[in-house]
């Protein structure tokens, strides 16, 4: 392509001045918003407006890469570009360089005047040039907060107002060009893509970390994309110092100088001294609501600076109802936080507590502790903590809370038995029952000779919630009846005492009474913002949901729990664990494996090695659901030794509650005759007869066992009298699944009518609860045999259809050939280094039948050895002596 830059009258323009950008290391791609700017259509002009470091010059330089050769001519703009006749010469050069500019138009030619833009002649020639040409051409200008001087802007609204047919003008710019956007927007030939839409989502976050190569788990990308408000500058240099120093610790703590070097130039440097020390005052809060700057800073036009800053530096955010607050950057915020430390220690203690005595002043106890803590003093501490202790423990002000005890302790000063109690509360909601009985015998031991009503309320309270967590389930429900008689005249904490109740009639199975106590504290709760409160009733109230097969309620509920349950570091919360384990049950159901497995995990960190009853009987439930869920991702033995191991360490006491032992009996079961492991689910049977006697569970693993002997019709036998005697389920969705069995039976019996009734009732009963689990992974044949039934199924099509779309979307693979029993006594010999003849002696078979095995082993192992067949059997569990029923 022939260049136009010896043009005499124009000046020499860089070539990498009008060269489209290569992609930055970090690269992500972005087809969210490249699909934006596809659209463009006929659209006169495109504006990319945003602060800096939002990711404006890399997004154009993608969709420029992508266009067609020539479509687009690029110019990155700089201060040089105030000179009017070298800016119209980088234009023209630009123009220039596409493919679209035929050689004979005038634009390759056209001599620059000495003032370009106040040429009307000149600026009409161009006109008329972008006029002549076949194809549109997009001329991009980047950067173009750098053009200050009037003339440049003066002729691109002449060139804009000509309307060139061809022509499309992108501009990229930290603030709003002036050009005539407003009656482009009129006309609908504007696009525009602000800040809102240029910040990065949870998806690109994820991207943009994976391919920096960090070990940085989605949850903590998450919290970064809400600590940077999805600034795309702030994730690359997060991305970059985790992939740097091996972790978030130095970014975290504003001491990663790459970072703070980034922010003085690009965001800093733009600042007077005035505004630069404004945000360091302000950057000992988190968020500065209207009022507090002024105080702070000493200035009373502290609010009018704040709102001439704008992104990235600070934002004004509102929130329904209440004054507008101001919040700086939280990762500058960081870096000016670490800065004022440093330099000045002193001033930062008496600008928190300034800040401590304001929002005290405002009725905001929280953030008034939170700084009075900063301050270091503990008076103070202590006298907010008397006053608001319980009401900030209801709200869910966790943090804060053990923050201000753990100064008091660190400074040696008693708390007094408010403080005591709820630190024991504290330590309760981490599971850490230890540490909760020790605090209750302080409070014990500075009790007060005239205690208030309260108090005493919650004395009681934490007792119970105590004994609930470490006793059995029959002392603790003893406790709390006394503390309920108790608590039936007490005065104070009346939410308290109703959710207490409410529990202990959650323990009576009277689930009733129970659902309206906790309607009532939850409405009251949700009043005054007490979100701790709002999480447990959510949380009982799911549980209730979950007794009775509501499990798209119990979903709903924990899911509204959970997001109402404090943020902590670490993350410990007995609270957040139960709701998580019903996300965890409610996602297997669903039949969502992927997702149950994510729950079970962060059950485990919820609850770390807790060493309360309640916190091990939940972390066993997780392991139980998540062996379930390897197992049906394809993990079949990891799965399976998964469900084992939790079995067993329940134990044998009958004290392990009813649904707890059918959910690991009936998984595990499931997954151990599905894989041919008969020992392992006669074992699991015996493990659930004294536990779930009279239960339907029974009655169904019985079933099941029948149907995987090939006696179909003792299978259905024993089901007409599951129907018959009407034993209870503790499982709601497990006459689903005794459902389904029936079909397996009917089938395997040629009674294909029976079959179709049966698989029918189930879909009927599985649709309102949203339970997918037994369908999804259930064998081919019964798959078959639904997928037959499409199209006769009635109000149940869109259902099955969902069932068989998300088995398609999992594509687990196909469930291996089990081993024979005789097989796996082989296998269990084959490490031994036996010779045939002595493997024969051993088992009382001859020779050529171990030989038989032998080779059966190898052909279901795919192995051709008998060292591989060995590495493979230990490398899938099989050859473990507590998986000596596993099969391959």
């Amino acid at each position: 392509m022939r260049q136009c830059h010896d043009v005499p009258s124009r000046r020499r323009v860089p070539r990498t001045k009008i060269t489209v950008p290569s992609p930055p290391v970090d690269f992500v791609s972005r087809p969210r918003l490249r699909t934006v700017l596809d659209g463009a259509g006929q659209a006169a002009m495109i504006f990319v407006g945003a602060p800096a470091g939002f990711g404006k010059t890399t997004l154009l330089a993608e969709w420029a890469r992508r266009q067609d050769s020539g479509a687009v001519a690029w110019l990155s703009a700089d201060a040089d570009d105030n000179d009017d006749r070298l800016f119209w010469s980088a234009v023209l050069e630009a123009l220039g360089r596409s493919g679209r500019i035929p050689d004979g138009n005038p634009l390759r030619r056209l001599a620059v005047p000495e003032v370009p833009s106040t040429d009307l002649g000149f600026l009409a020639e161009i006109a008329d040039a972008l006029d002549a040409l076949a194809e549109p051409v997009v001329l991009v200008l980047d950067g173009a907060q750098e053009i200050t001087a009037p003339g440049p802007w003066q002729g691109l609204r002449a060139l804009v107002r000509h309307q060139p047919a061809a022509l499309c003008l992108a501009v990229a710019s930290r603030r709003e060009p002036p050009l005539p956007l407003g009656r482009a927007r009129l006309a609908d030939r504007l696009v525009e893509l602000g800040a809102a839409r240029l910040r990065f989502t949870a998806e690109e976050a994820d991207a943009l970390f994976a391919g920096a190569g960090s070990a940085i788990s989605r949850e903590q990308v998450a919290e970064l994309v809400a600590g940077t408000g999805g600034w795309p500058a702030g994730l690359r240099l997060a991305a970059a110092s985790a992939a740097r120093l091996g972790s978030l610790r130095d970014f975290s703590t504003g001491r990663d100088s790459t970072v703070l070097g980034y922010l003085t130039d690009e965001v800093l440097a733009a600042l007077t001294p005035a505004q630069w020390e404004l945000l360091r005052t302000i950057s000992i809060s988190d968020e500065v609501p209207a009022g507090l700057a002024p105080v702070l800073s000493g200035r009373v036009d502290a609010e009018a600076m704040l709102r001439e800053l704008g992104e990235p530096a600070a934002q004004v955010v509102w929130s329904g109802g209440t004054p507008p607050h101001h919040r700086v950057l939280p990762m500058l915020r960081t870096y000016l936080h670490a800065e004022l430390r440093r330099r000045a220690p002193d001033r930062t203690r008496a600008l928190h507590a300034k800040a401590a005595r304001w929002f005290a002043e405002h009725d905001q106890p929280a953030q008034a502790l939170l700084h009075s803590v900063r301050s270091g003093r503990p008076d103070r501490v202590g006298a907010l903590l008397g006053e608001h202790a319980v009401t900030l423990f209801l709200a869910g002000e966790h943090q804060v809370l053990r923050l201000a005890l753990t100064l008091l302790e660190d400074r040696r000063i008693a708390a007094g038995p408010p403080a005591a109690l709820i630190s024991a509360a504290l330590y309760l909601e981490a599971a850490e029952t230890s540490a909760a009985g020790l605090q209750l015998a302080r409070a014990e031991a500075s009790w007060p000779d005239r205690p208030a009503p309260e108090l005493i309320v919650l004395r009681q309270l934490t007792s119970s919630w105590l004994a609930q967590l470490d006793h059995t389930p029959a002392q603790a429900s003893r406790v709390a009846a006394q503390v309920d008689e108790e608590l039936a005249t007490a005065a104070g904490l009346g939410g308290l005492a109703t959710l207490h109740r409410a529990g202990v009639l959650v323990a009576r199975d009277e689930r009733g009474p129970a659902r309206e106590a906790l309607l009532r504290v939850l409405g009251a709760a949700e009043q005054v913002h007490q979100d701790f409160t709002v999480a447990q009733c959510l949380t009982m109230l799911a549980g209730l949901a979950c007794h009775d097969g509501d499990y798209r309620a119990m979903e709903t509920l924990a899911r509204r729990a959970e997001a109402r349950l404090p943020r902590q570091d670490p993350p410990r919360s007995l609270q957040g664990a139960q709701a998580g384990a019903l996300l965890a049950y409610g996602a297997l159901l669903c039949g969502e494996p992927a997702d149950c497995v994510r729950h079970a995990k962060r059950i485990g960190q919820l609850l770390g090695d807790a060493p309360a009853r309640a916190a091990r009987e939940l972390r066993l439930f997780a392991e139980t659901l998540r062996g379930a869920a390897e197992f049906e991702l394809g993990a079949w033995h990891a799965g399976l030794r998964r469900m084992r191991r939790a079995r067993n360490r329940l134990g044998t006491a009958r004290a392990c509650p009813a649904g707890y032992a059918a959910l690991c009996a009936v998984l595990e079961q499931r997954a151990a005759l599905r894989l041919g492991a008969a020992g392992q689910a006669r074992e699991t049977v015996r493990w659930a007869l004294p536990k779930l006697t009279g239960s339907g569970e029974l009655l169904l693993m019985r079933a099941r066992t029948q149907l995987r002997l090939g006696r179909h019709h003792a299978a259905s036998s024993v089901l007409r009298s599951l129907l018959d005697e009407e034993a209870p389920m503790e499982l709601a969705w497990a006459t689903i699944e005794a459902s389904l069995i029936g079909v397996q039976a009917a089938l395997a019996a040629g009674a294909r009518d029976r079959a179709a009734r049966l698989l029918d009732e189930a879909v009927r009963a599985a649709e309102p609860t949203g339970v997918r689990f037994p369908f999804v992974f259930a064998p081919p044949e019964l798959i078959g045999f639904l997928t037959s039934r499409l199209g006769a199924l009635g109000a149940g099509e869109r259902f099955a259809g969902e069932i068989l779309a998300v088995r398609r979307r999992l594509r687990t693979p196909p469930m291996p050939a089990p081993l024979t029993e005789r097989e796996r006594s082989v296998l269990r010999l084959l490490p031994t280094q036996r010779s045939i003849d002595e493997i024969a002696q051993d088992l009382t078979v001859s020779p050529n039948t171990v030989k038989t095995h032998v080779r059966g082993v190898y052909a279901k192992l795919g192995v051709r050895s008998r060292r591989e067949a060995v590495a493979v059997a230990q490398e899938r569990g099989l050859l473990d002596t507590e998986a000596a029923d596993f099969t391959v």
